[in-house]
């Protein structure tokens, strides 16, 4: 196993990551030499719309391509990485269009429709292929298409619609399982982990299509709302995992996805308001998924004795403060829309922390220890940068592409190896991360005020 995953990296990753290092080293010194805006804007061939309709036909280009092999010759590897690298090469010009549109002026009323088909387009026909091989289920494609269709046939009647967040995430869960799909294919004669991954993250694409839908027919300041209750939703269906399925790793791991949704819904409040009660929705969330769903996965690592409820009340009753002095503080400032600077850790973080201690293969007194800590901080007065608003803004696109692949790497060997405990460091040395470098150290900023 171990070489096919050798090979795999050195054929297809590396290969794919010089490819967007090209481009971004490129975009970047038109971006910065001062003839490189006239020069790309004289350019009919870069213009994004021409880029976004060159893309149409390259979906079943590459699947063709992909499946060459068998029809004309023995060479399968070959026309297999041919298929891969002509793929690639138009995925990442769904990155190169949208940054030309906006750093030298050529976005357009059309290209907001243009854009998002040339994606269906690219991303299909290989779902459609590899559910024609059995690899995949072909409803889920099917009705993933159904979603996405509605989305995009809803510009046309829908004038005043809500800003999606969701579409970037499901393009990203759809390439991440063609990824897998063509991991599986081509490297492997037999699938190398015991669950289905690959249609997994295409449940999650499916998911996020069906909402990206949804929220172009809902009223913008419902967005938030929508949000939070997504949040809520994942925290109680941690808890059923770990208390009715035993399953405490699924449970963290269903908090994580809560916390990515609430990364967007502060930012999405400030951006198109809420109910009256948006704010409270929230904290009932955050209260739900890092407080009540990461208390109750305390409470089962530590074998639910005396200590494991002190752990899980500390954690909980630390969390259930913060959110309440947020509100009260908030309230008494007159603060009405989003802070750079947290006075304590943010919960998401703790819960994180917290989270991750209790499942990972250290001492008794260790994770314990961690535990308490992220508690202490989280009420404490210490201020924190805001992750979503300062911190992820300011990390260069590389940076985060590189970040991204360390953690997908780490997802792959936990699964490849059935060890949790790699996902698990993973997940705890980010949150430390933060907890040590999200200090200002200096920054000046806005004055610290609570938030979750």
């Amino acid at each position: 196993m171990s070489e096919s995953l050798n090979l795999f990296f050195y054929w297809t990753v590396v290969p794919v990551f010089v490819l967007f290092l090209l481009e971004r080293l490129t975009m970047r010194t038109l971006i910065r030499a001062p003839w490189g805006k006239p020069w790309v804007q004289s350019q009919p061939w870069l213009h994004p719309n021409f880029i976004s309709r060159c893309r149409y036909p390259m979906g079943v280009i590459s699947t063709l391509v992909f499946q060459m092999g068998l029809w004309v010759g023995p060479s399968v590897w070959f026309w297999n990485h041919a298929g891969i690298y002509i793929f690639a090469f138009w995925i990442i010009t769904d990155i190169t269009d949208g940054t030309i549109a906006r750093h030298f002026d050529l976005h357009t009323d059309s290209g907001e429709s243009i854009d998002p088909l040339s994606d269906k387009l690219l991303l299909f026909p290989p779902l459609f292929y590899f559910a024609y091989l059995e690899k995949i289920p072909l409803w889920v494609v099917s009705l993933f298409l159904v979603f996405d269709l509605m989305g995009q046939f809803s510009r046309y009647f829908i004038k005043h619609k809500a800003a999606n967040l969701f579409g970037k995430a499901k393009t990203f869960l759809t390439v991440i399982s063609i990824v897998l799909l063509v991991l599986e294919t081509v490297y492997f004669e037999v699938r190398p982990w015991r669950i289905n991954v690959s249609a997994l993250t295409l449940y999650g694409a499916t998911f996020l299509g069906f909402f990206s839908m949804f929220f172009k027919v809902i009223p913008n300041y419902w967005y938030a709302n929508i949000l939070s209750l997504m949040n809520l939703a994942c925290g109680l269906a941690g808890m059923v995992l770990i208390l009715a399925f035993e399953a405490p790793g699924l449970g963290l791991a269903a908090v994580f996805v809560g916390q990515f949704l609430d990364l967007f819904d502060g930012r999405a409040a400030d951006k198109w308001g809420s109910t009256p009660r948006g704010e409270l929705l929230d904290d009932l969330a955050d209260g739900t998924s890092f407080g009540g769903t990461i208390a109750i996965l305390i409470w089962y690592a530590f074998s639910g004795d005396l200590f494991a409820y002190f752990l899980a009340g500390v954690h909980f009753c630390c969390t259930v403060y913060r959110l309440v002095r947020f509100l009260k503080d908030k309230k008494a400032q007159g603060v009405v829309t989003g802070v750079k600077l947290f006075s304590g850790l943010p919960s998401p973080a703790a819960a994180l922390i917290a989270g991750t201690a209790a499942l990972i293969d250290l001492p008794l007194w260790v994770r314990a220890g961690l535990i308490l800590l992220s508690a202490v901080l989280m009420v404490s007065k210490v201020p924190y940068i805001h992750f979503g608003r300062v911190i992820l803004p300011a990390i260069p696109k590389l940076i985060k592409a590189i970040l991204l692949t360390l953690i997908l790497v780490a997802v792959l060997i936990g699964f490849q190896t059935r060890n949790d405990q790699v996902l698990y460091w993973t997940v705890l040395l980010f949150a430390s991360a933060y907890m040590v470098l999200g200090y200002p150290w200096g920054r000046k900023l806005t004055p610290p005020s609570p938030n979750p």
